[in-house]
């Protein structure tokens, strides 16, 4: 008898954010319930309840930070109380945990010496088990990141953190936090204050051993890659070490899983060498205690082959695709989003190495996959259509590149609205048909169908303006984190108001070329990036050469002002020697010779 096996898949649907945060708003007494007798855990609950009925010392420093913020002189809350203010008095009650106040300005030092403390207090198992969980987002959310960076990379501290979390925990929360820290804190340099020595905690028993008290700290700056990477490291030799106490052998299926996340948050921090040799480690673990055919070897080799393409070793990465793509199959995982996720990565590869038959039959696979299950019409079917695009494009295959961000373009449109509304994927959704907008406008451009190019530009203009707008909408949500990341869409928005003028121009169309650099030239503030400043200082030189051909003395004054103009700007970006600069130096030089003959 034939015998019919299933395959399975796991489908997370954008709407479970949305049920997540109408959830996030309900009233506290639905979160917490009151003890009755079908509630198993209400004795917790009274536990609870006791700790903070018997403990008066988690108080003390709240009210002092209010009693400060109140004080004469000093700034007062008077637009209430802030959402840093309220993270200054949770940090503020845990570094202050117990009797014993460290006087050191380092909250390391801090922590260090209220460690004791926190274990004999009431609620003290759950008081550490809360700061080892989330003091490092306390304190990113006081834009305290040189602090957070030096408890992220600090041993006694995630020590703590694995002895009190566990292993797998641990390394989630220690993974978690570095992505976040390198988020929030950018490019901004961070200075750590150290312990003179390679391990400082080890130094500051042996000195007080001999009664050597003080030593020397020395401060240091690092960048952000570098703490993620010490924080990484140090996070594995405290998982070996707890592995090795606990299970008498490091090589456990937990070690292995400690390492596949860790090798995949560097992996996102752009540490695509550290995150291999991670991911190479969990893969032999893995490979050790649960055989060559298992679903977890497949998704370890499939993030090591991503770090081998980063480090440009294509065919060894083609390798590892490859075999995670076998072991999926024989796994009966094909359709799982992990296998799916591999086979585009695999397809993208064989892009790039130029072996385009064997890519677009996989693609098509791919696509087909995500149909089978996700639906027809959805948004990850379009994402992997436009992705194919994209691929298509850079290799210079224009018309099938053409014919995908079509199809793309008519798969986001036709899908069908959520059932619960996401404002913010919404945003996403239409910002990423603009960019097939935009896609499709150069591609025409250079077939040389102007007309058809000007409109795909125009909506692309449209669109983005909509999507700045929104999004300036919903950063004013007080409850959203802040967005540090780079918004590209001005920068978009600015080419392609570019582009437009210059297509008109080509068609005969002088007014509308005029109006879509005034408009490009009012885009472009002060503050935007130096591309955009290019692009307006050539804006300038193309608004000067239309007004010249008019002959009218208004005309020719306009040409002369955007002109000067011009010069000015590149004379600030490219240098007055520059053969550009001098050109326009040149011209403006002739054009007012020839408005003013007499002088």
């Amino acid at each position: 008898a034939q015998v019919h096996r299933a395959q399975q898949s796991w489908v997370m649907h954008e709407s479970l954010k949305s049920v997540a945060e109408e959830m996030a708003k309900r009233s506290t007494p639905s979160l917490s319930p009151d003890s009755d007798d079908f509630t198993s855990f209400s004795a917790k609950i009274e536990e609870e309840r006791k700790v903070g009925r018997e403990s008066t010392s988690l108080l003390a420093a709240p009210l002092r930070f209010l009693a400060h913020q109140l004080t004469p002189g000093t700034n007062p809350l008077r637009n209430g109380l802030q959402g840093d203010d309220a993270h200054k008095i949770v940090v503020s009650s845990l570094l202050e945990v117990g009797e014993g106040l460290s006087n050191s300005n380092s909250i390391v030092d801090s922590l260090r010496d209220s460690h004791i403390d926190v274990a004999v207090i009431p609620g003290g198992e759950k008081m550490e088990e809360y700061i080892v969980t989330f003091l490092p987002g306390h304190l990113m959310r006081c834009e305290a990141f040189s602090t957070s960076a030096e408890i992220l990379s600090d041993p006694h501290f995630i020590g703590r953190r694995v002895n009190s979390l566990g292993i797998v925990e641990a390394t989630s929360r220690q993974v978690a936090d570095l992505q976040e820290l390198r988020r929030v804190a950018g490019n901004n340099p961070l200075t750590i204050t150290t312990k003179s020595g390679s391990n400082a905690e080890r130094k500051v028993k042996d000195n007080r051993e001999s009664g050597e008290d003080k030593e020397r700290e020395e401060v240091t700056k690092m960048d952000v890659n570098a703490i993620v990477r010490d924080g990484s490291r140090i996070i594995i030799d405290e998982v070996y070490r707890v592995a090795n106490k606990r299970e008498g052998k490091p090589d456990s299926l937990g070690m292995a899983m400690c390492l596949a996340a860790v090798g995949e948050g560097l992996l996102k921090a752009r540490q695509p060498r550290d995150a291999m040799l991670r991911l190479e480690e969990a893969v032999g673990i893995y490979k050790g205690l649960l055989g060559p055919f298992h679903t977890n070897v497949a998704d370890a080799l499939h993030t090591a082959a991503k770090a081998l393409v980063k480090l440009g070793e294509t065919r060894v990465a083609l390798l590892k695709f490859a075999e995670a793509a076998r072991i999926y199959e024989a796994c009966d995982a094909t359709l799982h989003y992990n296998s799916i996720a591999n086979a585009q990565s695999l397809a993208s590869l064989l892009v790039d190495l130029g072996d385009m038959e064997k890519a677009q039959s996989m693609f098509e696979e791919v696509i087909t996959m995500r149909k089978t299950v996700y639906g027809e019409n959805c948004v990850p079917v379009a994402k992997t259509i436009n992705a194919y695009a994209i691929l298509l494009a850079k290799h210079g295959r224009m018309n099938v590149a053409l014919q995908n961000y079509e199809a793309a373009k008519a798969t986001y449109e036709a899908v069908p609205s959520q059932l619960i509304h996401d404002l913010e994927f919404d945003i996403k959704c239409k910002y990423d048909i603009t960019l097939i907008n935009l896609n499709i406008a150069s591609i025409r451009s250079k077939k040389g169908d102007l007309q058809e190019a000007i409109t795909c530009y125009e909506d692309g203009v449209r669109g983005l303006k909509e999507y700045e707008a929104a999004l300036a909408e919903l950063h004013k949500d007080p409850l959203r984190s802040p967005d540090t990341g780079k918004n590209t869409a001005h920068k978009h928005l600015v080419a392609a108001l570019g582009r437009i003028g210059s297509l008109k121009l080509k068609i005969g169309d002088n007014a509308g070329a005029l109006q879509a650099y005034t408009s490009l030239l009012e885009e472009v503030k002060e503050d935007s990036p130096s591309a955009s400043q290019t692009e307006k200082a050539k804006a300038h030189i193309k608004c000067a050469t239309i007004y010249r051909q008019h002959d009218t003395a208004e005309s020719h004054k306009l040409s002369i002002s955007h002109l000067r103009q011009a010069l000015d700007m590149y004379t600030a970006i490219f240098g007055p020697d520059h053969k550009d600069t001098t050109a326009i130096a040149s011209s403006l030089t002739q054009w007012l010779a020839e408005d003013n003959p007499n002088q």
